[in-house]
C-alpha cells in the first residue's frame, strides 16, 4: 500500500512547526521496545481489556554506537546470568521509582554516551474519546467572539477527557449501552444527552468550590447543539466496543515517517506478521527500514524498554491536577530531586536533538505540564 500522500503531508506539518526536513529525514538508528501487552483497545463483556490510565510507549533511544548486553548488566549491577527487565526493575509509580539506582543508571548511560530517547507515547482512553470532538461541528478551530481567541480541537478533547474519566465506571456504562462507536441514529441525541449530564455534574460541582470553567460550559453549548447534526460521522457505523484499532498504527507512522533513518523493533510477531501483509510503499519503493530483534540479545532494545517505562509513568504521573503533581515534586527527597533533573535534561537534550523525537496522543493538560517541567527541571 502507498503512503506517498501520507508522508507528504508529514512533511509540510514538520515545516509548519518550524523544524528542518533534515530531523525527519536525517541517516541514523533508531531502537525501540513498548509498553502493556494490549494491542488494542476494546470493550468486551462489559469491561475494557485494559486499566483506565494505561499509557501505550513505543520507543526507546537514537544511538550510534552500541554496548554489549554483559556491558549493561555490569552497569546496572547485575550478574551474568539475570535477565534484565524493566518491569522488574522499575516496579512502583513514578514517585517510587524515582529512588531507584536502575532509573538514575539508565539515564547516566544515555547522557555519558550522547544517545538521545525518542517516543510516541499515546494516552489510550484520550484516544479513544477524541472521535467524538472531531464529529462534532465548530470544533475545527472556534472563535470566541466575546474574548476574541481561537480555542482548538485539542482543547475541547481535554476537557471533555476530563470530564469522561471522572467516573470511568459510568463512562464505560454509558458507551456500552449505545455501542460507541456504533450509535444508532435513532439513538445519537440520547448518547449526546448522557455527556451532557456528566459536563453539567463537572459544572456544578466546580461552582460548589466557586469555581467557572468558560471552555467546559462552551463545550456543553456545542455539544447540545450537535444533537442537531445529521450525522456524527467518526462514532457511527463503526465496529462496536473497539474503541481503539489495533497497535499497529504506531509502529506504522513511526515507520513512514522516519523512512530515511534505520529502526530496529523489539520482536513482536503479531505485529510482524501484519507489516509484512501491507508492503508500505512509498513513491513507488518498498520500505525496508525496518527489522525486528530479539530483546534478550540486543542491549539497545532493553535500554529501550527501561526508557519507555520511565515515560510511561511519567505520564500516568502527570495526567493528574497541577497542585497535586506540584505538591508531590516539593516533597521529592534529594535522590528523587536529583534523578528528575537528570530525567528533564536527557528530555531536553533529545528535544533540542530532534524536537520530531517527542510525540504525544495525550491530554492537552498533560502535554503542557510534561513541557513545562522540561524548562523548569532541566539542567539546560
Amino acid at each position: 500500500m502507498s503512503y506517498t500522500e501520507l508522508y507528504n503531508t508529514i512533511k509540510e506539518n514538520t515545516l509548519i512547526q518550524g523544524v528542518s526536513i533534515e530531523h525527519l529525514e536525517r541517516k541514523e538508528t533508531l531502537y525501540y521496545d513498548e509498553t502493556e501487552n494490549v494491542k488494542h483497545l476494546i470493550l468486551k463483556n462489559g469491561s475494557l481489556n485494559a486499566a483506565f490510565d494505561t499509557v501505550f510507549v513505543l520507543g526507546g533511544i537514537q544511538a550510534e554506537d552500541t554496548i554489549s548486553i554483559e556491558s549493561l548488566k555490569s552497569r546496572l549491577g547485575k550478574q551474568p546470568t539475570t535477565e534484565l527487565k524493566a518491569k522488574k526493575d522499575l516496579k512502583g509509580n513514578f514517585i517510587a521509582i524515582l529512588r531507584k539506582n536502575n532509573f538514575r543508571q539508565i539515564l547516566e548511560l544515555i547522557q555519558e554516551k550522547k544517545w538521545h530517547i525518542h517516543f510516541s507515547a499515546v494516552q489510550i482512553l484520550y484516544y479513544a474519546f477524541v472521535d467524538i470532538i472531531d464529529s462534532i461541528e465548530g470544533t475545527e478551530i472556534y472563535l470566541d467572539s466575546i474574548e476574541g481567541t481561537e480555542i482548538y480541537p485539542w482543547e475541547f478533547k481535554a476537557e471533555l477527557y476530563q470530564v469522561l474519566k471522572k467516573d470511568c465506571r459510568k463512562t464505560v456504562e454509558h458507551f456500552k449501552k449505545y455501542k460507541y462507536p456504533n450509535i444508532k441514529d435513532s439513538e445519537k441525541e440520547e448518547f449526546l444527552e448522557g455527556i451532557i449530564r456528566m459536563i453539567e455534574e463537572q459544572i456544578k460541582e466546580s461552582a460548589s468550590k466557586y469555581l467557572t470553567n468558560p471552555l467546559l460550559m462552551l463545550l456543553k453549548t456545542l455539544i447540545c447543539t450537535a444533537k442537531r447534526q445529521k450525522k456524527l460521522t467518526f462514532i457511527q457505523e463503526e465496529e462496536t466496543g473497539i474503541w481503539v484499532e489495533s497497535f499497529i498504527q504506531f509502529y506504522r507512522q513511526e515507520i513512514i515517517k522516519f523512512h530515511r533513518k534505520d529502526l530496529i523493533f523489539d520482536e513482536e510477531s503479531q505485529v510482524q506478521d501484519m507489516l509484512k501483509k501491507e508492503n508500505l510503499e512509498i513513491n513507488g519503493e518498498l520500505l525496508t527500514n525496518y527489522s525486528f530483534i530479539d530483546s534478550k540479545k540486543n542491549a539497545m532494545i532493553q535500554v529501550s524498554d527501561y526508557v519507555v517505562s520511565i515515560i510511561k509513568k511519567y505520564i500516568v504521573f502527570l495526567d493528574r491536577k497541577e497542585l497535586e503533581i506540584e505538591q508531590d515534586i516539593k516533597n521529592f527527597d534529594d535522590i528523587q530531586k536529583r534523578n528528575y533533573v537528570l530525567l528533564n535534561t536527557v528530555l531536553k537534550d533529545s528535544l533540542d536533538y530532534n524536537p520530531l523525537f517527542l510525540n504525544f496522543t495525550v491530554c492537552w493538560y498533560t502535554y503542557k505540564k510534561f513541557m513545562k517541567y522540561i524548562k523548569e527541571y532541566s539542567c539546560k
